[in-house]
């Protein structure tokens, strides 16, 4: 028999449960498998909206869709979904591929100021952590370096902001080199975070603050 809970996943991960469904939730989680592997199935759906364009968005009821979808179908048409809310609620309407090339005017605004850094090492757990944060038009982009983080760990970052609101802002595996940048993101501007709490199963690993 298929675990109830496992149809809070997506909403998890997205960040739409209130404050009791989420705790009900995560006290759930560390005991049923069934949910810890969808949560593993599902993690890469907030990535794949970065891959649809806001006309993928507009064409997808012309897309036939067959009567038993595989799996890769219904995470593209969740993210497509997601992505259209986001677009009516005043969002991000063009979110496209890194590498597809996008040309824009010449504007004489400004250079934006410098990513703003904090940077942290954590004397009970020994991990170190810094994350540069870029302002976007839709939130906020982070770009995390770890060190001493065990190897072998699901990790995911919560994102606090001064009033009290909460948002999950990236789960990544912990087997990555020293160096390598871990992506994040958030619907929050820079100036409204309160922290980052990053953790992974066995609990808070570190915290940063401006």
């Amino acid at each position: 028999m298929s675990c109830q809970h496992t149809v809070d996943v997506g909403a998890y991960l997205f960040g739409s449960l209130d404050l009791k469904e989420r705790s009900e939730f995560e006290r759930h989680l560390p005991g049923c498998e069934e949910c810890r592997a969808e949560m593993l199935r599902m993690a890469p759906l907030p990535g794949l909206l970065g891959r649809l364009s806001l006309a993928d968005v507009e064409n997808l009821d012309d897309i036939p869709v067959p009567p038993k979808p595989d799996r890769q179908r219904r995470v593209l048409v969740v993210c497509a979904a997601v992505l259209a809310a986001l677009a009516l609620a005043g969002g991000v309407l063009s979110l496209r591929p890194a590498s597809a090339p996008i040309s824009a005017p010449v504007s004489t605004s400004p250079s934006p100021p410098p990513a703003p850094t904090w940077a942290v090492h954590d004397e009970k757990t020994g991990v170190g952590a810094s994350v540069a944060m870029v302002t976007r038009s839709w939130g906020t982009e982070m770009r995390f370096k770890f060190e001493n983080v065990k190897p072998g760990a699901r990790c995911k970052v919560m994102v606090f902001d001064k009033g009290g609101q909460r948002e999950i802002g990236g789960w990544w595996g912990s087997d990555h080199a020293p160096d390598e940048e871990i992506p994040g993101s958030t619907s929050f501007r820079v100036d409204r975070i309160d922290r980052l709490e990053v953790s992974d199963e066995s609990g808070l690993l570190v915290t940063l603050r401006p």
